[in-house]
């Protein structure tokens, strides 16, 4: 019996200390796992923040790695963990930051991450094809409003979380891929102004707007112009041969009897009457082309591979035949008409003068804005050139131009209040910023001012504009952009008269005097009587905004200095600039504003 017991005894312990290391063996390899998983987030981060470029150095100042306590990245700027105190992360949000570089793909290290948003940055090349192994869980995918290019992966479709994807305001193109209809949670898609062709998908759980494929000419489908197939049923093929045979042979028969009887003489007097009656038609009281002749000229060929060539008469429709109610603008190039399109848009068309020869300024206008995407640049969604007229299309910029809402009327400049002012400052100089360096391209736009910059229905400023402007050459350059005008290199006096005519912007928006007032020899920008609130524009005085007002009146100072070297680059006043932006956001808060009182 004790024999028994005494086995029994050792039995159960045998069970417990087996229970015992089975836990512990878990405890382990749950901890292994854990450590695992924290130190891959870690990797990942500091993989976005060595392969992207940080300008503004917003990644390199607060992501810091020499910190080893636990949960250290979730602090980090635009970094959210699924908890404070585990390095676990859950979003990465890094927009309009400046990075420059190509997609990250280190964000695969971040294996729990839903959402990431890298919109308004400099993003180049293309998403990578296995995109859903980088990215398998995300639920937001945000890229919008950088310079990718190349066709939209079909593997996004295989990111069955996502909710929300925005690929608006890049350089795509090809077809979207018909699968990511098939994405049963998304609800928002926007790939608008790219360069997309093809049906649209059909979407099984969502509504998607017209909005969101807007400025991709190549596109159609519901809700947009229907697709039409010039594809035969196969079945059909073989009765549609015999009926176009038998009526063909018909009328050819008929033709030779007629032609027998009649004679030649009457044939040609037919063609004669033809060509007369299809040459031209009335538009505005001039002749102006129907069917117009195409311009076939190489060079004029090329550019389709930029923007989308459009119809003479389909423009010339879209404005009532170029009818004055339908002008809103006259430049040095030619008249501005707003037109609504077969497919529902609203476009600026610059109709260029006849009488000028203005091809290269128009071929420099296409070859240069055409090729450019960034939120600051007006988009040039098409052309046309046929026999003498060139035309340029543009998206429809509801508030007009910056010029027009300073020196109309007193209205309308009360309208623009400081921090807009401020805001519209910010636009144009984050613009010229990366213009000036982005990446594969340096561009001199060498016409800036009032008058070129457009405004959006939330103010939002667009540089139009481009047939001044220069194009350094680079060697990886996309070869549509090979035609006019092309440098080998800009030198560094080129740069700064975009600086100058920057700082002559900013005086106009803070003094509201024209640009013919604010040359250097009408104005002694160096001495400090001029940075005084007597210049300024009495809509902005006694608003508490004087400080400020006076920091960018010395900025524009140093920007208009008559010797190039002295004065900032663009990065620099695009830094002070928006600064200055940044405080006065944060004192439109009340909370803010009392800690700072």
């Amino acid at each position: 019996m004790k024999a028994m017991d005494s086995k029994r005894n050792i039995f159960s312990f045998t069970i417990v200390s087996c229970n015992f290391l089975y836990l512990l063996f878990l405890i382990l390899i749950s901890f292994s796992l854990r450590c695992n998983a924290v130190q891959s987030d870690i990797d990942c981060l500091k993989s976005i923040r060595n392969s992207l470029e940080d300008p503004l150095n917003y990644l390199s100042s607060t992501w810091q790695f020499d910190n080893q306590t636990e949960g250290f990245i979730c602090i980090f700027t635009g970094i959210q963990c699924w908890h404070p105190d585990e390095s676990k992360v859950l979003s990465i949000n890094l927009p309009d930051m400046g990075l420059i570089g190509e997609f990250p793909r280190g964000i695969q290290n971040c294996t729990s991450l839903i959402t990431l948003d890298l919109s308004s940055n400099y993003l180049n090349g293309s998403i990578p094809s296995d995109i859903s192994k980088i990215i398998g869980f995300a639920v937001i995918l945000d890229l919008s409003n950088n310079q990718l290019s190349g066709q939209i992966p079909v593997d996004l479709a295989n990111c069955s979380y996502l909710n929300d994807l925005k690929l608006d305001n890049n350089v795509l193109t090809g077809q979207i891929p018909p699968q990511i209809g098939l994405l049963g949670r998304l609800k928002t898609f926007n790939v608008a102004n790219n360069k997309l062709t093809g049906p649209v998908p059909n979407f099984i759980n969502a509504t998607i707007s017209a909005e969101s494929y807007a400025n991709n000419l190549g596109l159609c489908g519901v809700p947009l112009k229907p697709c039409y197939s010039v594809g035969v049923p196969k079945r059909n093929h073989r009765t549609l041969f015999v009926s176009g045979f038998v009526t063909g042979w018909s009328l050819f028969t008929l033709l030779g009897i007629y032609l027998f009887i009649f004679g030649f003489p009457c044939v040609k007097k037919i063609f004669v009457s033809i060509k007369n009656r299809t040459k031209t038609t009335v538009i505005d009281g001039s002749e102006c082309p129907d069917g117009i002749e195409v311009n076939n000229d190489p060079k004029i060929s090329k550019l389709e591979k930029i923007v989308t060539r459009m119809s003479f008469m389909e423009l010339a429709k879209a404005t009532s035949y170029f009818s004055q109610d339908h002008e809103i603008g006259k430049g040095m190039l030619g008249k501005v008409y707003k037109g609504l399109v077969p497919n529902g848009w609203n476009v600026a068309i610059k109709r260029l003068y006849a009488s000028e020869n203005l091809e290269e300024e128009f071929v420099s206008e296409i070859t240069i804005l055409g090729s450019l995407r960034h939120q600051n640049l007006v988009p040039l969604i098409g052309f046309c050139a046929a026999r003498d007229e060139q035309l340029l299309i543009y998206k429809y910029m509801p508030n007009g131009n910056l010029h027009e809402w300073l020196h109309t009327t007193d209205d309308k400049a009360k309208l623009l209040d400081f921090p807009l002012r401020v805001k519209i400052a910010v636009g144009v100089a984050k613009a010229l910023t990366w213009l000036h360096d982005g990446g594969n391209f340096h561009v001199v736009h060498s016409n800036l001012s009032t008058q070129s910059i457009l405004l959006d229905e939330n103010f939002d400023p667009k540089i139009s504009n481009f047939w001044e402007a220069t194009i350094a050459k680079q060697n990886d350059m996309n070869s549509s952009m090979s035609l006019l005008p092309i440098v080998e290199y800009l030198d560094f006096t080129s740069y700064k008269k975009d600086v100058y005519r920057f700082g002559v912007v900013l005086l106009e928006l803070l003094t509201r005097k024209e640009s013919y007032q604010l040359s250097c020899s009408s104005l002694n920008l160096s001495s400090s009587s001029f940075a005084s609130p007597l210049d300024v524009d009495k809509v902005l005085l006694g608003q508490g905004f004087d400080a400020k007002i006076l920091q960018l009146l010395e900025l524009a100072s140093n920007c208009m200095k008559f010797i190039p070297n002295q004065r900032p680059t663009m990065l620099q006043v695009y830094l002070t600039v928006a600064a200055i932006s940044r405080i006065l956001d944060q004192t439109e808060d009340p909370e803010i504003q009392l800690q700072v009182e």
